[in-house]
């Protein structure tokens, strides 16, 4: 919209007496205040007019940076979204130099064609979710077997240029969101974060066949940082453990603090052997290089962690058997000597949670 209040009265006023189902399309998005609930509004007309045979609208995640699929046609969970390829934005606003881009086929979105469930599309028509800073919340994907005609792009852009305040306002939404999900001290997210998260993913295992594994993560000797220099000291220990593990894990792999010197590690899609070998080189970053070298230039503070892994559905089948079997893996690590791996019995143990 234009910057003049009147302006913008006439424009909507235009557009409800040439349009009525363009206005209905754009109070539909203002009536939702989430990004991930905004682009279910902004697909649906997007999508039936274009005739897509599917489209989905891609934003960020739960961190408000990797853009992964939050929305799609047509049945609510689509293979075809698990072959999304996770964006980053700064790769999204590479792709979309204008308000609307035609791709030959899946373009650079899919993962292989190989990994496309079905016949890949003929055009993959994109277009970018902006704020009215032009900040990038997104992306709309439709699969169409011909590109738009002239007025349908007009009439897509148009939507797109109504919608931008709300998209504005979805943006201020994740940013608070990052605020309240992160741990201050480690740098990392935290507990609350991880009570929303685990379910999320072992959610998406179930549905896709897929396992997931949790690395339970505690800090040796922290206790002795604290008491010879201070919890100030302690604290910037574990912003530097935090640092150094998020260095040796995936960007959709996640670290939690789940208090204390403890820490939780949730990788998608890694199963049990794989998150072993995460495990042991988190290990080796921890120890492999001395600490608090900056305050303590002299030789710094050696450290080490005891770690414990258990994977869905090999060791575990819910949340809470899953963190249990994770959390007493570690335990006998402590137990037998500390700086050490250890891995969760292998069979299933407890009941599934519903869902």
């Amino acid at each position: 919209m234009s910057g003049n209040e009147n302006d913008d009265r006439v424009v909507l006023a235009d557009i409800l007496v040439s349009d009525p189902e363009l206005m209905e399309s754009v109070l539909a998005v203002f009536r939702e205040l989430e990004l991930t609930d905004q682009f279910h509004a902004l697909l649906e007309p997007l999508a039936r007019w274009s005739g897509a045979s599917w489209g989905v609208a891609i934003g960020p995640a739960g961190e408000g940076r990797t853009m992964i699929p939050l929305a799609t046609s047509g049945a609510r969970k689509d293979a075809r979204a698990q072959a999304m390829r996770p964006v980053e934005p700064s790769t999204l606003r590479a792709w979309l130099p204008h308000d609307l881009v035609v791709f030959e086929g899946l373009g650079p979105f899919g993962e292989t064609v190989e990994k496309w469930p079905g016949d890949p599309p003929a055009h993959s028509v994109v277009l970018p979710v902006r704020s009215p800073r032009n900040q990038l919340a997104g992306a709309v994907m439709l699969t169409v077997d011909e590109p738009p005609d002239e007025a349908l792009r007009r009439r897509m852009l148009e939507l797109l240029n109504l919608t931008r305040p709300a998209a504005g306002h979805g943006l201020q939404l994740v940013a608070m969101r990052e605020l309240i999900i992160k741990d201050d001290t480690a740098s990392c997210f935290n507990r609350r974060y991880f009570e929303e998260f685990l379910p999320e993913e072992l959610s998406r295992a179930r549905r896709f066949h897929t396992a997931l594994s949790l690395i339970f993560l505690d800090m040796d000797n922290l206790k002795s940082v604290n008491n010879r220099f201070g919890h100030a000291m302690g604290s910037r220990t574990l912003y530097e453990v935090s640092v150094r593990v998020r260095a040796k894990i995936r960007k959709f792999d996640k670290l939690f603090r789940f208090g204390g010197d403890e820490f939780c590690i949730v990788l998608p899609e890694t199963e049990s052997p794989g998150a072993v070998e995460v495990a042991e080189r988190v290990r080796e970053a921890i120890g492999g290089q001395a600490m608090l070298l900056d305050e303590h230039p002299e030789g710094g503070v050696t450290m080490s962690a005891s770690l414990g892994v258990a994977s869905f559905p090999l060791h575990a089948r819910s949340q809470k058997d899953l963190i249990q079997r994770a959390d007493r893996a570690m335990q006998k690590v402590k137990a037998s000597g500390k700086n050490g791996i250890g891995v969760a019995d292998g069979d299933e143990g407890g009941e599934a949670d519903g869902g």
